[in-house]
């Protein structure tokens, strides 16, 4: 089959981008014709930041400019009109597909008679709504993009849901079913660590406001005999945000600017991943500490709490509830050391070969009888 996979934003680098690796491998493993829509981006770059060398040699690359918005106001609008233009006019100009699946937001998905899956990571998700100060003025603004989610929603025939969190929100929002089919997870790049704990606990993720690294800085704070440090990537438009966060971080706190794959010594000498945003979609980085040994303790919201149980970490709902919870931890060894072991063995269902068998099973219900034949 021809497939056209579109990520508009590949420079990202966070899950969802993990999503478009492992949707591109095993599209490229059933043997199909493999396209990929997006923004121009540093291949090479990005191939050495996720590890995976020669990932776009056998992939037919549909690259556009990267959007610029013409003026600094309703840029969301400027975005999605950009990206639909860009994309029809890729859909005009090549071969039909025989499915396009969009491993990004649902804005993203393209107007096409081919085949539709849309990996659905949350339904409309538009931070400034949860703005107490002028709620209403942003359900207003952000009302003509509800309508248009909902008209791309209309379209798609297939929906995949990161989470049963989000797969939730999909039937509220939406009033349609979608199918949960779990994030591909980097689980094998820590099964190997043997070496010592130390008293060190990290969270990772994307340096930006709705992961709220000030809470984990604050949870440093308040508990100087532990060393804490920050792990992930900053993008851009969020280098003030990061500025921030480092003018008002504790001594015993830090960060760590570099892929995950370049500091997995780290992550293994941690005892304790700490995630501290809420209504996460899933939680990759949960799972890759998990991998790592590590004892998650994350809050008590969303996606992660079909992570984390009781057998393999902590939950909380409050900043108190947080430091109790890893000072009880730090305490008692024995404790720790059981629910790391059970951390790591339940990462293990996670991993990249249960999403591409899963979407290996999607895509083979558009084959062609002929094709499908073994």
């Amino acid at each position: 089959m021809r497939i056209l996979i579109v990520h508009p934003r590949l420079s990202v680098k966070g899950g969802g981008e993990r999503v478009a690796i492992h949707s591109i491998k095993e599209a490229l493993r059933e043997g199909h014709e493999v396209y990929l829509a997006c923004e121009e981006f540093d291949g090479h770059e990005f191939e050495d930041f996720f590890g995976v060398q020669g990932l776009f040699k056998d992939v037919r690359m549909l690259a556009y400019p990267p959007f610029r918005p013409a003026v600094q106001r309703l840029v969301l609008y400027q975005r999605l009109i950009y990206h639909q233009l860009r994309l029809r006019k890729i859909l005009s100009q090549n071969p039909k597909f025989d499915v396009v699946l969009n491993t990004a937001d649902v804005a993203n998905q393209p107007a096409t008679k081919s085949h539709t899956v849309q990996y659905c990571y949350f339904p409309e998700y538009f931070s400034h709504l949860e703005s107490n100060s002028v709620h209403g003025l942003w359900e207003t603004y952000y009302l003509p993009a509800r309508v248009f989610y909902r008209s791309r929603v209309s379209r798609i025939e297939q929906l995949l849901a990161v989470s049963n969190f989000t797969r939730s929100f999909v039937r509220k929002r939406w009033n349609c079913e979608s199918t949960t089919l779990y994030p591909p997870c980097p689980i094998d790049l820590y099964q190997d660590l043997k070496g010592p704990k130390e008293d060190l606990v990290i969270t990772i993720g994307r340096i930006s406001p709705e992961k709220r690294m000030e809470v984990f800085l604050e949870i440093a704070r308040r508990l100087p005999s532990l060393r804490f440090a920050i792990i992930g990537s900053v993008a851009p438009d969020h280098e003030p945000y990061f500025q921030r966060l480092q003018a008002c971080a504790p001594v015993n706190a830090s960060f760590i600017i570099a892929p995950l794959r370049k500091v997995r010594g780290i992550i293994g000498r941690a005892k304790v991943y700490v995630h501290s945003a809420q209504n996460e979609h899933f939680g990759i980085a949960i799972v890759e500490a998990m991998a790592a040994g590590c004892v998650p303790v994350v809050n008590d919201s969303g996606g992660p709490r079909e992570i984390v149980t009781s057998d393999v970490g902590r939950r909380w709902k409050t900043l108190e509830e947080a430091v109790h919870q890893i000072s009880a931890l730090a305490k008692d060894e024995a404790l720790r050391r059981k629910l790391s072991s059970a951390a790591a063995s339940s990462s293990k269902q996670y991993g990249p070969e249960a999403f591409e068998s899963g979407l290996r099973k999607v895509l083979a219900r558009y084959e062609s009888p002929e094709r499908a034949k073994p």
